[in-house]
């Protein structure tokens, strides 16, 4: 993604917001008010735009102050971040995994109780192209990585991939195809007309047979091993 300078103001930001966020907090009003310094162009929402539309912003901040833990990285956050520049905001040490979060794309967390300097040097850093972590995380993701890069020939990783894909039923597959798009599960049982619970099965299932531990990874699998231009699903909201 292409860096934006410092000092122009015209960049556009865009805060994602919960449905719990009380934006007449001090704290709320604060976060605005440095973001401010940065740009004149900012949008808060607790939905985000639609998708052809989310190239018109260089930044999304999300607030993940009232996101449970096994949320924090949604399907949904975690797309968004593999095509813009996504910072988290209004983190809890104890709930954020910083290397999970650096290796699901995110540009960088800012901390509740962060002074305005530092948030407004880490937005900056972002809007620049860097990352704003601490080198810690940086070097255990960086590990990760390496340690992932597979040691086996090459055609039995396939056969390995294929395999897996073969366990999954057409039902798994529509179901996983809508989370990596970044479908919750009340959209994924809508577009499917199945019950919530019977997604979150189907889900569940998907975990074992793909060796997924989160959304993410399943996310993230799906959209390396299943073609995404055969059968497409809508998504309805309401």
């Amino acid at each position: 993604m292409k860096a934006i300078q410092t000092s122009n103001k015209e960049v556009s930001l865009f805060v994602l917001t919960h449905n719990k966020t009380d934006t007449q907090d001090f704290e709320f009003i604060r976060f605005v008010k440095i973001l401010e310094a940065t740009s004149n162009q900012i949008k808060i929402d607790t939905r985000l735009p639609d998708t052809p539309l989310r190239a018109q912003h260089h930044l999304y901040l999300v607030d993940i102050s009232h996101r449970e833990c096994q949320d924090l990285l949604s399907a949904e956050v975690s797309a968004l971040a593999s095509q813009q520049n996504v910072l988290l905001f209004n983190a809890q040490p104890n709930l954020v995994n910083e290397q999970t979060a650096l290796l699901a794309r995110i540009k960088g967390v800012i901390y509740q109780n962060t002074s305005a300097e530092n948030i407004f040097k880490g937005i900056q850093r972002v809007l620049n192209g860097e990352l704003w972590f601490c080198r810690t995380s940086i070097s255990q993701a960086f590990n990760e990585l390496i340690q992932q890069i597979p040691n086996i020939p090459r055609p039995q990783s396939l056969d390995i991939q294929d395999s897996e894909l073969e366990l999954l039923t057409a039902r798994e597959k529509s179901v996983i195809k809508l989370l990596a798009s970044g479908a919750k599960n009340d959209d994924i049982a809508d577009s499917l007309n199945i019950s919530s619970h019977t997604v979150k099965t189907h889900i569940y299932s998907a975990f074992k047979k793909t060796n997924s531990r989160n959304r993410i990874e399943l996310a993230n699998w799906a959209q390396k091993h299943i073609p995404f231009n055969s059968a497409p699903v809508s998504i309805q909201r309401h």
